[in-house]
C-alpha cells in the first residue's frame, strides 16, 4: 500500500487470497479481510467488472458497493470512495490529478491497451474534471513484463503500431506492454517524469498470482485499488 496526504493506493498479494467475486464467496471474504486490514470500509469500494475493452466510467457516492458493468476503468473525485480492479498478469494503471483532486484506475490487458484505454482514461479526466495533462501523475503497477509476455503470430498484427516494443528471441515473440502504455500516456500529453513503473513482474515474483505461470483452472487475481483520503 502507498499513501500520501491525499490518496491511498496499492495491490494485494497472493498471501491475501484470490479477489475475484464468485458464488463461492471466497473473493468477497478475502476482500473484506484485506480492506479491513488496510483501513478501508468494504462498503466504500467500487469495482469494475472487467471486460478487456476500453471503456472508462465516472463513479459517484451512490455507486459505493457496486460493480460497474462493461468497464475496465473508473474515475472519481469523491473522497473515501475506493476504485478497484482485479488483475493477475494484466497491467494495473493508477492515475492522480493532485490539482483537481481526482483519481482513476484502469485494468490494461493487451486487448485494452491496443484499444487505447490509456487515451480514454486521460480524456475522461479532461472532459469530466477539466484536468490538465501536465498535472496528471501515473503509477503502472506490477504486471507481466517483456521477459514473459509472449504472443503468437496471429496476435502480432494487433501491435503493428508499436514495432519498437516487439522482441523476437529464440523463435518466440514478446511484447513490452509497459513501454506501450508509457508511449500512449506521453502521446496524450503527460510528462514522462510523472510516469512511474513498478519493477515487479507477476510471472517472476511468486508473491503475486500469475495466470500464465500457474495456469489455474479458474482465474485467480489480486485486487488493485485507489482512493482519495
Amino acid at each position: 500500500m502507498k499513501e500520501n496526504n491525499n490518496i491511498k493506493f496499492g495491490i494485494s498479494k497472493k498471501r491475501d487470497g484470490q479477489m475475484i467475486l464468485r458464488e463461492d464467496g471466497e473473493g468477497l471474504k478475502n476482500r473484506i479481510k484485506h480492506f479491513s486490514n488496510i483501513g478501508i470500509d468494504i462498503d466504500a469500494v467500487v469495482s469494475a467488472n472487467i471486460v478487456h475493452n476500453n471503456n472508462v466510467e465516472v463513479v459517484f457516492t451512490e455507486n459505493a458497493g457496486e460493480i460497474i458493468k462493461k468497464t475496465d476503468g473508473l474515475v472519481t473525485n469523491v473522497k473515501n470512495l475506493f476504485l478497484t480492479i482485479t488483475i493477475s498478469d494484466c497491467v494495473p494503471i493508477f492515475i492522480y490529478d493532485e490539482n483537481k483532486k481526482v483519481v482513476g484506475i484502469a485494468h490494461a490487458g493487451w486487448k485494452s491497451i491496443v484499444k487505447n484505454i490509456v487515451t480514454n482514461l486521460v480524456q475522461k479526466l479532461k472532459n469530466q474534471y477539466n484536468s490538465d495533462t501536465k498535472d496528471l501523475k501515473v503509477y503502472i503497477g506490477s504486471h507481466i513484463k517483456k521477459c514473459h509476455f509472449e504472443i503468437k503470430e496471429d496476435v502480432l498484427n494487433k501491435f503493428r503500431e508499436y514495432p519498437e516494443f516487439i522482441i523476437k528471441k529464440d523463435n518466440k515473440i514478446f511484447v513490452d506492454l509497459e513501454k506501450i502504455i508509457e508511449k500512449q500516456f506521453i502521446y496524450s500529453g503527460l510528462n514522462i517524469d510523472n510516469i512511474k513503473i513498478d519493477p515487479s513482474c507477476t510471472y517472476c515474483n511468486k508473491e503475486y498470482f500469475s495466470f500464465r505461470r500457474d495456469k489455474p483452472q479458474k482465474p485467480v487475481s489480486q485486487i488493485a485499488y485507489i482512493g482519495l483520503i
